[in-house]
C-alpha cells in the first residue's frame, strides 16, 4: 500500500513538472488562443459530458473564431469558422496533419497500424496515397451495384417488418446495410443478415477497441509520458497486447482469405483486390499493416454510415414537409414502375440536398476529427504551439445563424444552390462555399466520402419512393413525438441515435409489387456464378 501511494505521488509530481516544462510562452507581439479556465490535470473534461457539442457551441459564441481548452494531457484548439479551417487544416496541412500521442490505443492495441490513428509519417502518407487512388469518385462508382443491391434488401426487410407491425427493426436493418456495403467494398463479402459470423467478428473488434480506447481505460493513455517508464513496469501492456492480437487475428483472417482467392483467380472485385495490385510491398508496406488498413476501412465505414442513415429517417419523420417535398420529386422523376437508381441522381436535387442537410444537422462526430500540430504555427496574432490538437467545431459552424437560417430546423432547401457532391466544395478556394464539414478537412479528410454519399443517396431514394415515414403509435393509438434532441443520441464523441420507433407506410400497391419483384430479381442474380460473393 505504501509503495503504491509513493509511486502515485512520484507519478503526480512527474506529471505536473513535465506539463509545466511543455508549456510554451508565445513570442512577443503574439498571444495564445483564449479559452475557459479548467482544473489541474483534468483541464476542462468535467465541463463536456454528456453532450460535448453543447459546451463547444457555447464557447464558440463566447470566444469567436477559435478557443482553447485542455482535455486531460492535451491542449485542444477548436476551429469555429470556415476560414480558420481552410487556413490551418488545408493551407498549413504539412504541419497540422499529425495525430496526438496514443501510447496504448494506437501504439499497442493497434500495433501502430490503425490508419485513422497513425501519425503523419512517410508510411502513413504512402497508405493515404494508395487509399485515395482507390476511392476516387470514379473508383467508388464501381461499388454502386453493391449499394443498389443492399438498398433493395433494406426496403424489402422494412416491408416485411410492417406486416408484423414492427416499428423498430429498421434500425438494425440500416446497420446491416452499411456493414454489408463496406464489407463487400473492402473484401467482396456480403452480410445478408445481421446475425452472422462476419458481423460478430467486426463488431467484436470495434466494440473492444472502443472499450479499451475509452477515457480512463488506461492511465498511460491519459498521461502519455507514462509510456516512457521501463517496459517491465508498464502494468497495462499485457492486457493491451492481448487485445491487439485478438484484433489482428480477425483482420488477418479476412486478408489471407482474399489473398488465397486472388491466387486461385476467384477473388471478387473489391478494394483489397485492387490494393494488392498496387504492389504495395515495393513501398515497404508489410502484410500486417495492409490487413489493418483494410480493417480500418471497415471500422470507419460501417457505424458512421448507419448512424447518418438512422438520423435521416428520424429527421424525415419529424419534419414531414421536407419528406413530402423529397417524395414529390422522386415520384415526378421515377414514377411507380421502378424504384430509383443512381442514374436518377442528377434529376433529384432536393434529395441530394437532403443528404447534405442530414450531415449538417447531425455530423458523424460531436467533437470533430482531431489533427495535431507538428510545428509551431502563427495565425493572425495567435501563437499555436507544436503538439496542439486542432479540431473542427462542426456544430458551431453548422449552427451559425449568420450562415444558416433557422439552423436548428431540418431544411434541405438551404442546399439547393449546392448541386455538386461534397468533394467539389471541399476543394473550393472559398472557405464559405463549403456545404458542410461532415467529412473533415485537410489531409486527414475522410477518404470514403464518395462511398458514404452514394450510400445515403440510394437508401433514402428507395425508402422515400417506397414508404411514407411516420411517427410511431403510442399505447393510446396516437402518434408519438419524434425526439430529435441531443437526448435522443448516445453519449460520447460519435453521433449515434439511440434506438427509436417509426412507421413505414407503403405508398401504394403498385410500388409494393415492384419492390417485391425487384428483390426477387436480385435474389436470382445472387445465385448466379458472377454475383457478389456471400
Amino acid at each position: 500500500m505504501a509503495f503504491a501511494a509513493a509511486f502515485f505521488g512520484v507519478c503526480l509530481v512527474f506529471i505536473l513538472v513535465y506539463s509545466a516544462l511543455q508549456r510554451k510562452k508565445p513570442p512577443k507581439s503574439l498571444r495564445l488562443v483564449p479559452g475557459p479556465r479548467g482544473l489541474p490535470i483534468l483541464g476542462n473534461l468535467h465541463q463536456l459530458p454528456p453532450y460535448p457539442q453543447q459546451s463547444l457551441q457555447r464557447w464558440a459564441r463566447e470566444y469567436g473564431d477559435m478557443f482553447q481548452i485542455r482535455m486531460g494531457w492535451e491542449n485542444w484548439i477548436f476551429l469555429n469558422d470556415p476560414a480558420v479551417v481552410k487556413e490551418l487544416l488545408d493551407k498549413q496541412s504539412a504541419v497540422t496533419s499529425g495525430r496526438a500521442p496514443s501510447p496504448v490505443a494506437s501504439d499497442i492495441i493497434s500495433g501502430g497500424k490503425r490508419f485513422l490513428f497513425m501519425s503523419y509519417t512517410p508510411e502513413w502518407r504512402k497508405l493515404r496515397t494508395i487509399v485515395h487512388k482507390l476511392l476516387t469518385p470514379k473508383a467508388s462508382a464501381l461499388f454502386k451495384p453493391s449499394q443498389e443491391l443492399e438498398a433493395r434488401q433494406l426496403i424489402y426487410d422494412i416491408h416485411e417488418d410492417q406486416a408484423r407491425n414492427d416499428q423498430e427493426s429498421f434500425y438494425m436493418h440500416c446497420r446491416r446495410y452499411s456493414t454489408s456495403v463496406i464489407m463487400t467494398s473492402t473484401y467482396g463479402r456480403r452480410v445478408p443478415q445481421w446475425d452472422c459470423e462476419d458481423v460478430r467478428e467486426v463488431y467484436t473488434v470495434m466494440n473492444e477497441f472502443s472499450e479499451h480506447a475509452a477515457p480512463g481505460a488506461y492511465l498511460a493513455e491519459m498521461i502519455p509520458p507514462l509510456a516512457k517508464i521501463p517496459v517491465p513496469l508498464q502494468w497495462w501492456r499485457g492486457r493491451a497486447l492481448k487485445c491487439y492480437h485478438r484484433q489482428l487475428n480477425i483482420w488477418w483472417k479476412y486478408w489471407t482469405t482474399l489473398k488465397q482467392q486472388i491466387a486461385d483467380k476467384t477473388a471478387p472485385e473489391c478494394f483489397v483486390k485492387q490494393y494488392v495490385a498496387t504492389e504495395y510491398e515495393k513501398e515497404g508496406i508489410d502484410e500486417e499493416q495492409s490487413a489493418f488498413l483494410a480493417g480500418s476501412m471497415i471500422e470507419a465505414g460501417s457505424e458512421t454510415t448507419s448512424s447518418a442513415l438512422n438520423s435521416a429517417i428520424k429527421y424525415l419523420a419529424a419534419f414531414p414537409g421536407a419528406q413530402a417535398r423529397a417524395h414529390e420529386e422522386i415520384t415526378r422523376v421515377v414514377g411507380d414502375s421502378r424504384s430509383p437508381g443512381f442514374d436518377d441522381e442528377d434529376n433529384l436535387p432536393f434529395l441530394r440536398a437532403t443528404v447534405k442537410e442530414v450531415l449538417r444537422i447531425r455530423p458523424v462526430t460531436n467533437i470533430g476529427t482531431p489533427h495535431y500540430t507538428t510545428a509551431d504555427i502563427v495565425y493572425k496574432d495567435f501563437f499555436i504551439p507544436k503538439n496542439t490538437v486542432l479540431s473542427i467545431n462542426q456544430y458551431a459552424i453548422h449552427f451559425d445563424q449568420r450562415r444558416y437560417d433557422e439552423p436548428e430546423k431540418f431544411k434541405p432547401e438551404r442546399y439547393l444552390d449546392h448541386p455538386l457532391k461534397a468533394g467539389a466544395y471541399i476543394a473550393h478556394p472559398d472557405p464559405y462555399a463549403r456545404d458542410h464539414f461532415g467529412f473533415g478537412a485537410g489531409r486527414r479528410g475522410c477518404p470514403g466520402l464518395h462511398l458514404a454519399e452514394n450510400s445515403l443517396f440510394i437508401t433514402l431514394a428507395k425508402i422515400l419512393w417506397a414508404f411514407e415515414i411516420k411517427p410511431a403509435l403510442g399505447p393510446d393509438g396516437k402518434e408519438e413525438v419524434v425526439d430529435v434532441s441531443d437526448a435522443a443520441y448516445e453519449d460520447g464523441s460519435n453521433t449515434v441515435p439511440r434506438k427509436y420507433k417509426v412507421r413505414f407506410v407503403m405508398r401504394n400497391e403498385k410500388r409494393e409489387m415492384v419492390l417485391k419483384e425487384e428483390w426477387d430479381e436480385t435474389l436470382r442474380a445472387l445465385k448466379s456464378p458472377s454475383s457478389v460473393s456471400t
